[in-house]
């Protein structure tokens, strides 16, 4: 078990002290498109990584697993049923199968090296199915593609996280987590983020600790999008980024004031 995370410097009891980007933007909470907007374009796919920038979103989350033969694709599901026009295990298809699929709207099962290769964009890679190969193979995706400075390492299992800060102590982990226990145990590892169910948020405020950045899963709408703003996160997991960002980022109209 890795020691509990200690911040010099950080009072015990300060609570929700903003972290530095690129964990919190300047004003505001960072906006995150979740699966690259899965709301509003073909999920974990290579369009919707390129609608998460165009857009305006901050960071891109995506899911990745692997295949038969050991190469890295962005998927969420265990099977590809629901998201490919294919049917059956990742980890037993082959990429060569996979890359003929249809991921929705044309588009094609996407790799983690192409998702790396697309410029202007921060990525929070949640581990998937894999195990620690999956996490050797992350790891040499990022240092290959020259993206360690733009990434951060995801995951629920505590294990995987573990596997990556063993491996590569440099890398940002990001903590998801679904429970109230759930949040101390994640901040036993030396984390970035914990990223939270929305259900969890003000409990969470409570127990972040000074310098780690407190995101939300999974916004649908722009008005889970503001009440989370308002409530103070540093980050907004959204399936919907380009309406968030509109509705977070646009200035408001000039007002004049009226002649006496």
């Amino acid at each position: 078990m890795l020691a509990a995370l200690s911040l010099p410097g950080c009072a015990p009891g300060v609570v929700n002290l903003r972290p530095a980007p690129p964990f919190a933007a300047i004003v505001g909470p960072l906006i995150v498109a979740h699966r690259g907007g899965a709301g509003e374009a073909p999920e974990n796919t290579l369009a919707a990584l390129r609608h998460a920038v165009a857009s305006g979103a901050d960071w891109a989350e995506i899911d990745v697993a692997l295949t038969a033969d050991e190469a890295v694709v962005l998927m969420h599901d265990d099977t590809l049923d629901r998201t490919t026009d294919g049917y059956g295990s990742i980890a037993r298809a082959s990429l060569a199968a996979l890359l003929k699929l249809n991921a929705g709207g044309g588009e094609r099962v996407a790799t983690l090296g192409e998702a790396l290769a697309i410029p202007d964009m921060r990525l929070m890679i949640e581990l998937k199915g894999g195990g620690r190969r999956l996490v050797d193979k992350v790891i040499e995706a990022v240092h290959g593609a020259y993206a360690a400075d733009r990434v951060a390492l995801a995951s629920f299992d505590r294990t995987l996280l573990e596997a990556v800060y063993q491996r590569d102590p440099s890398l940002s982990l990001i903590g998801i987590v679904d429970s109230a226990a759930a949040v101390d145990l994640a901040l036993e590892l030396p984390l970035s983020v914990v990223a939270v169910r929305l259900d969890l948020v003000d409990a969470a405020l409570t127990l972040i600790p000074a310098r780690v950045a407190l995101w939300a899963w999974t916004a649908a709408s722009v008005a889970e999008a503001e009440s989370l703003a308002e409530r103070g996160v540093h980050g907004i997991i959204t399936d919907v980024p380009a309406a968030v960002v509109a509705a977070l980022r646009t200035p408001p109209p000039a007002r004049l004031p009226l002649s006496q």
